[in-house]
């Protein structure tokens, strides 16, 4: 069985400052993206990778990349944590090949990370430290930093029209609610979420970077994110859900669930069937933060809107325990109810047996790690890309009163940012 991947024990980093107005030509200069993370405060886009730690256990990878020194001299617009990650909603679950370049869990530290803030922009190179010692290190680094601010890359091809063949299984996805109902009237369920896909098949390669620009200009409050495997195939989403953030010893995550169309809104608070929904969130969420978290405060529920849909909210921050690392923490809180079901354990074994879907990273999480730091988001409204070929992952919560129709259409409602990003269109009204 594959391990953990041997990774360098310390990597060096040389940054430097960039205007503005080169932004556009630098990331040009990048070639194709290895990550590329937009949280409405900062944009992020990596290249190469200086560091990889991947394999099949969750834990052991995110910790060993934790462990791994990072320093970075100059001024550097720096991302949350040292390492971009991902990993799988459930590790012992069937792959396909779709996710063929997609283990487990992988971090990664990529060769060039350009950065872009509220009016400051940097560009940093790392370079692993090898044999040859920190100083030939940095002194790599800097070579490929100063070749980089001096290249003039073309622009961008203009955009073309796309047109794409869309498949999707609706007999599937009833009997699949049907068993998920049958499951909640036996009491072995309080909820269970359930998963499909919706494939595409273009005339031409989607075009990922025109995809992250029109997601980022439709993200609303979501995070962007994109994150390439090593056999070309590209993860992206644009995430309305945090899974935690962590500074020292403060952390944040969120209790999302519940969904309502946009004429809805203000209705959602007051469904029964997606009160239950948010409320089974909420009890599991503070269920698993009990071993972590000290101090723990659940904020008012209100209702936030993505635009192509509404959910139920409830912020929830506190302290963690003393000796609790970033990791453990996001490792206590995933999968959370609202990707997996409750009782936690035995909807997760019901999905193994019954939904049929290879999830790989998608309801997993991806993000930014380190030894005092993380930020990551639920893998949300994303989808795999392979050359014309898009597999967009899509999930409803089933609770008592859900129907497969009702479920059916609030899947379609998901998909939409995703369908927009990669044809600038979507198929049906939203």
């Amino acid at each position: 069985m594959e391990g953990v991947m041997p990774a360098v024990a310390q990597v060096v980093g040389v940054a430097r400052p960039v205007r503005p107005e080169e932004f556009p030509r630098l990331r040009r200069a990048l070639g194709p993206l290895g990550l590329a993370w937009h949280d409405g405060e900062a944009r992020f886009f990596g290249a190469g990778e200086a560091a990889v730690q991947s394999g099949p256990n969750v834990a052991d990878v995110l910790s060993a990349a934790a462990r791994t020194v990072v320093e970075v001299s100059g001024p550097a617009l720096a991302p949350p944590a040292p390492w971009f990650c991902g990993f799988d909603f459930d590790a012992a679950s069937a792959r396909d090949a779709w996710w063929e370049g997609f283990p487990a869990a992988r971090a990664l530290i990529p060769r060039l990370l350009l950065a872009q803030g509220a009016g400051s922009a940097s560009l940093t190179a790392y370079e692993g430290v090898r044999t040859d010692g920190e100083a030939a290190a940095r002194a790599r680094a800097e070579d490929r930093l100063q070749l980089t601010l001096a290249s003039r890359p073309p622009e961008f091809p203009p955009e073309t029209g796309r047109r794409a063949a869309l498949r999707e299984d609706a007999t599937a996805w009833k009997a699949l609610v049907e068993r998920a109902l049958e499951a909640l009237r036996s009491g072995m369920l309080r909820k269970v979420v359930l998963a499909r896909a919706l494939d595409l098949t273009a005339e031409l390669p989607f075009d990922v970077d025109r995809a992250l620009e029109r997601a980022e200009a439709a993200a609303g409050g979501a995070v962007v994110f994109a994150v390439r495997a090593p056999d070309g195939t590209t993860f992206l989403g644009a995430s309305p859900e945090r899974l935690v953030r962590v500074q020292g010893r403060r952390f944040s995550t969120q209790a999302l669930a519940g969904s309502a169309a946009p004429a809805d809104a203000e209705l959602l608070a007051r469904i029964p069937k997606e009160v239950r929904e948010h409320a089974a969130v909420v009890e599991d969420i503070r269920s698993a933060l009990d071993a972590v978290a000290e101090q723990l405060h659940v904020g008012d529920v209100t209702p936030v809107s993505l635009g192509y849909v509404t959910h139920l909210d409830a912020r929830i921050e506190g302290t963690l325990r003393g000796g609790v690392t970033p990791v453990e923490a996001a490792l206590a809180l995933h999968p959370t109810a609202a990707v997996s079901g409750a009782p936690r354990d035995r909807a997760r074994g019901f999905l193994r047996a019954q939904e049929r879907l290879a999830r790989g990273w998608y309801a997993g999480a991806v993000g930014w790690v380190g030894p005092e730091a993380a930020d990551l988001r639920v893998a949300l409204r994303c989808a795999l890309v392979r050359g014309p070929a898009a597999r967009i992952f899509i999930g409803a919560g089933v609770v008592e009163g859900s129907t497969a129709s009702g479920e059916w259409a609030e899947t379609r409602r998901k998909a939409s940012p995703m369908l927009h990003a990669l044809l600038g269109e979507v198929p049906w009204p939203r």
